[in-house]
């Protein structure tokens, strides 16, 4: 036991003296190479569906008498751009809790309008809203007024655009736009942008309409598609109005006309990409928004089914397919715009770049 005990004593000086006489060793740095992919980047927000993109491109008709949930459940669906206010109910007011709903139930604001020219078409009516027709201003001071009244009536309803001034030039009283142009059209160009500056700064955005015009004859595009005989060298003096405006003063959208000039596109305007895209935005130089008058009119609906009409229109160049009429008619253009997606690379394309130039319009606008 003695032996043992002196053996343990002994390895236990060893052991403390190896530990005293050799240094602790540190261990190397560990260093984390980079691996040959990169991490990936956060991105501030993901690319937004076909779907998405394709529903802004809609504007549906909502009438008093249709339930405000059928218009918002069809909103909320289609992922829709906006409405327009085909009727006013017995109380305006009541607009107002329209669009809170619709807004409710979607994730980029909505283009909320109406057709409020003055005049004979007028969707508000009443005491309180200034019916001023555009045959009843023949200065630009008296336009602005106007325009800044009546943007201020729209606004406090929710209302963010109007398709207004009309700038079709109609000296026969027999003409179907005779009621709505301007008296003088030598200052029509004029008194447009000072209507749509009005509205403007009221927080309105005024749609000039119906471009590149309609001739001065009682040919009503709602109930028959008008023809204009002119050539393409007389087309510059026939766009005047429209020209001057846009130079001058560039509004922020353009309503079509649904309007066939053979000599020049056997397709109406507002199926054309000569008048929509090789014309107007290459040569008038226009950089605003395309929104095509109703879809649902005879001067396009009775040679076209809704659908391929709704798809030569975005091909053609128009950021904005308006279902006013017939709201529901989204039901199936918007499935059948789908199925061609793949097999219509312009349609894609057109898709892609009205959905940014919609969504930069409502971001600058839309306070």
């Amino acid at each position: 036991m003695k032996k043992f005990l002196i053996a343990i004593t002994v390895l236990c000086f060893v052991g403390f003296s190896l530990a005293i006489a050799i240094p602790m060793i540190e261990p190397d740095p560990v260093v984390l190479q980079p691996t040959t992919q990169p991490a990936p980047q956060a991105t501030l927000a993901l690319e937004p569906s076909i779907e998405s993109q394709l529903g802004q491109l809609f504007m549906i008709g909502h009438w008093a008498g249709t339930p405000v949930a059928s218009t918002t459940a069809l909103i909320k669906k289609y992922q829709l751009g906006g409405v327009v206010i085909m009727s006013a109910p017995e109380n305006p007011q009541a607009i107002a809790q329209w669009v809170i709903q619709w807004n409710a139930v979607s994730d980029t604001p909505l283009f909320i309008s109406i057709d409020q020219e003055g005049g004979p078409v007028t969707r508000l009516k009443g005491e309180q809203f200034i019916q001023t027709s555009q045959r009843e201003i023949d200065s630009a001071m008296q336009a602005y007024a106007v325009g800044r009244k009546r943007g201020q009536e729209l606004s406090q309803l929710g209302i963010n655009m109007n398709f207004a001034p009309v700038l079709d030039t109609a000296k026969n009283p027999t003409s179907f736009l005779y009621s709505r142009t301007f008296s003088d059209t030598t200052k029509s160009s004029q008194l447009a942008a000072a209507l749509v500056a009005g509205m403007r700064d009221s927080s309105v955005i005024g749609v000039i309409k119906h471009f590149p015009g309609h001739d001065d004859t009682s040919a009503d595009s709602h109930a028959e598609l008008p023809v204009v005989n002119i050539s393409r060298d007389e087309l510059n003096s026939f766009t005047q109005p429209f020209a001057n405006t846009i130079s001058q003063d560039p509004p922020i959208a353009l309503m079509t006309a649904h309007v066939q000039f053979p000599k020049i596109d056997s397709l109406p305007a507002t199926l054309s990409p000569f008048f929509l895209t090789t014309y107007l935005r290459g040569e008038l130089g226009y950089t605003g928004l395309i929104v095509t008058d109703d879809m649902s009119m005879d001067a396009i609906d009775s040679y076209y089914n809704t659908n391929e009409a709704s798809k030569l229109a975005i091909e053609a160049g128009a950021n904005i397919i308006l279902l006013a009429a017939e709201p529901t008619a989204i039901e199936t253009v918007f499935p059948f715009l789908l199925t061609q997606k793949t097999s219509a690379p312009v349609l894609r394309d057109m898709i892609a770049s009205s959905y940014q130039r919609i969504v930069t319009a409502k971001e600058t606008t839309l306070k």
